[in-house]
């Protein structure tokens, strides 16, 4: 299957915010402004990622028995006493800085000593075809392993980003890219059609929405933005007195 025809029928764009790569809460003084992003020539507006209706759409599939696809895509402690939210983009070079400099850090001293549970939600930006392609098959990853796998892919989207974004042949990249996570030929086409996938991305959109979310990345503590900024020594000092607060 087309991977264009694929998403069609996957999301529709009308529920997607179109948050500014970098207009929120910015967790590197190196990611890109509001302005920055929106000046782009590489991320389309809503309008130019709009794909048209494919003529016969896929039939949709359940979620297979088990599936830990729509869960809450978490790491760390559930006995944190600090839980970070971030809501991201894997199109988002603000959010790829992020996830190469910063959380490395946030997770070897904060989210593997159990003092951080650090939840990941999908906020998509342009261009969405590809945001949206990207975090279906990260859930589609999670069916079997959960978190781990999902992480484990958005990881690998962000690190390839400039190649399946923007590069030449961006859903051969996107492709091969899910196959190392072993979702290749028609396990790859039937992750487009996981109503269980699209319905909890779509409450992800929401919820950012409800939050007043304008940019990516952005940060919630205890239902209220928090700025992350500066080098990954700052970020974890920032978040290391927040948790101070709440021993």
């Amino acid at each position: 299957m087309d991977l264009k025809i694929a998403l069609a029928p996957a999301l529709a764009l009308s529920v997607f915010a179109l948050a500014a790569c970098g207009g929120g809460n910015d967790a590197s003084s190196d990611a890109p402004t509001a302005e920055a992003a929106a000046s782009e020539a590489s991320a389309p507006t809503a309008e130019a990622a709009a794909e048209p209706a494919a003529p016969a759409q896929p039939e949709r599939l359940s979620a297979p028995e088990g599936s830990l696809a729509a869960s809450e895509m978490v790491i760390g402690s559930p006995d944190a006493p600090l839980t970070v939210t971030e809501f991201a983009s894997v199109t988002c070079p603000g959010c790829a800085a992020f996830h190469k400099s910063a959380f490395p850090a946030i997770k070897e001293q904060l989210i593997d000593t159990g003092e951080v549970r650090f939840v990941y939600k999908e906020f998509p930006t342009p261009p969405l075809k590809y945001a949206q392609a990207g975090f279906i098959l990260a859930r589609c990853a999670a069916t079997e392993s959960g978190p781990e796998a999902y992480f484990a892919m958005v990881d690998a989207l962000y690190k390839t980003q400039s190649t399946w974004v923007y590069g030449d042949d961006s859903a051969g990249a996107l492709r091969n890219i899910a196959a190392q996570a072993g979702i290749a030929g028609d396990d790859f086409d039937a992750c487009f059609r996981r109503d269980d996938i699209r319905s909890v991305i779509i409450e992800s959109i929401e919820q950012g929405r409800e939050l007043n979310l304008t940019g990516t990345p952005s940060f919630i503590i205890d239902g209220a933005p928090i700025t992350l900024r500066g080098t990954p020594e700052d970020i974890v000092a920032i978040l290391k007195e927040e948790v101070a607060k709440r021993r």
